[in-house]
């Protein structure tokens, strides 16, 4: 019986570990409310590797509707999502932790590619994104709110912490993975929902990437948006938009 415990057991992890090397796909999409479709632009990026100039990938751009239609779904998702218990929250992100830990090279790879980094760099930044995943992941049991003095007898001042809301990002492309995800795990683990646009160099490592890793991790759909398109059309539209952050 043990035997078969064990043999079962060990079948189940190789099972697990086919899946989670079977790399990501499917970046010629942009990420809304929990499902990959094209961006209604009629416009397309050719996201090259800015070495060999390859193309990487051909990704369909997003317009002002798709921009308006992430921040609708970050608004309906986020009340649910902050009473999500905060050892659930934890979980999630130790989980994307633990697939950025099985898909590190695929990671750095995409690095490497899109972004032009040395593998010493990249992976660095893999190091840095990772850490503050996990850090984040202890974020939901770490809230605290002070008892403060109060000047009417017999009653006491209590602080409350309570998430902004919906949180929108515009992330550079010179460390694209982890300063995106520095912006990204934090605010999530701490209930609130968010839009990120990438830097157009590094719409893959800055934003879709991660956005199938906290997928995979199951974020529930609308805590986590990614879109991309040009700055001109939709860079300056998260500072105008109803969002209660800017990052």
């Amino acid at each position: 019986m043990l035997a078969t415990t064990v043999f079962m057991a060990t079948a189940s992890s190789t099972a697990q570990q086919a899946i989670s090397k079977k790399p990501f796909d499917g970046f010629e999409n942009i990420f809304l409310n929990g499902k990959w479709r094209h961006g209604s632009s009629d416009q397309a990026y050719e996201n090259t590797n800015p070495y060999t100039n390859e193309v990487l990938v051909r990704i369909h751009l997003a317009n002002e509707g798709d921009l308006n239609e992430a921040f609708d779904a970050a608004r309906h998702a986020q009340p649910n999502w902050c009473r999500m218990l905060p050892a659930d929250r934890s979980k999630i992100l130790r989980r994307a932790a633990d697939i950025m830990e099985r898909r590190r090279e695929e990671i750095v790879g995409w690095l490497i590619r899109e972004s032009g980094s040395t593998r010493i760099k990249a992976n660095v930044e893999w190091q840095y994104a990772h850490g503050i995943t996990l850090e984040a992941a202890t974020f939901p049991s770490r809230i605290e709110g002070p008892i403060m003095p109060c000047d009417i007898p017999g009653k006491e001042n209590r602080v409350y912490r309570q998430p902004v809301g919906v949180v929108g990002m515009i992330s550079p492309w010179n460390f694209p993975f982890h300063l995106s995800s520095r912006s990204i795990a934090p605010a999530i683990a701490l209930g609130n929902t968010v839009v990120i646009k990438p830097a157009s160099d590094t719409p893959v490592t800055g934003g879709l990437l991660l956005g199938k890793i906290y997928e995979e991790a199951g974020l529930p759909a609308g805590v986590l948006n990614v879109v991309i398109g040009q700055g001109s059309v939709i860079g300056a539209n998260p500072a105008r938009a109803l969002v209660h952050r800017l990052n």
